[in-house]
């Protein structure tokens, strides 16, 4: 993944809200380039869609490369291009045996876990956030907090999440 992050002069504080794939990955990837990161989920814990995806199976990526599989996207293929460009099947393959998820191939070149189990794949990336120190607060974001037009948190139920940028993932504030 060619994501970078500037955390030059200390840990710069992220807030992810979202705990979904797209949130957890976003989380660890902030983490590995050295940001201190908190991961707001509104749900009791992460992953819980993730969990019943593909039938609780997860159908994690397909075994094609990118632009292959952009040809099968059927409206704004443009809109993953970039996406897909940093990290591509290929590295959400590896990132998953990585992390000690074996995988197979299936019809239509859909790469599942070997175990069939959704879990697996939540509990992996649910590990990987754990060995990176990433904070994970369970809760819904009630306001984004800024002091002289920078974000400088947000508030979940009645603290206080200190951070010099988010990234909202999943939904919008209500």
């Amino acid at each position: 993944m060619s994501m970078t992050a500037d955390v030059s002069g200390g840990a710069r504080r992220i807030a992810v809200i979202g705990g979904g794939a797209a949130g957890m990955m976003a989380a660890i990837r902030a983490a590995e380039l050295g940001a201190d990161v908190t991961l707001i989920e509104r749900n009791d814990r992460c992953g819980k869609k993730l969990r019943i995806t593909g039938k609780g199976r997860c159908n994690v990526t397909n075994a094609c490369d990118s632009r292959e599989f952009l040809n099968h996207v059927p409206t704004n293929p443009r809109f993953l291009y970039s996406a897909l460009n940093c990290f591509s099947t290929d590295d959400t393959q590896a990132f998953f045996e990585d992390a000690g998820v074996a995988l197979k191939v299936e019809r239509g070149r859909r790469v599942f876990p070997v175990s069939d189990r959704a879990e697996d794949i939540v509990s992996a990336l649910v590990k990987k956030l754990r060995l990176l120190g990433v904070r994970v607060v369970c809760g819904r974001v009630s306001e984004l907090c800024t002091e002289d037009g920078r974000i400088t948190g947000c508030k979940v139920s009645d603290k206080f999440i200190k951070a010099d940028a988010h990234h909202n993932i999943a939904y919008a504030l209500r």
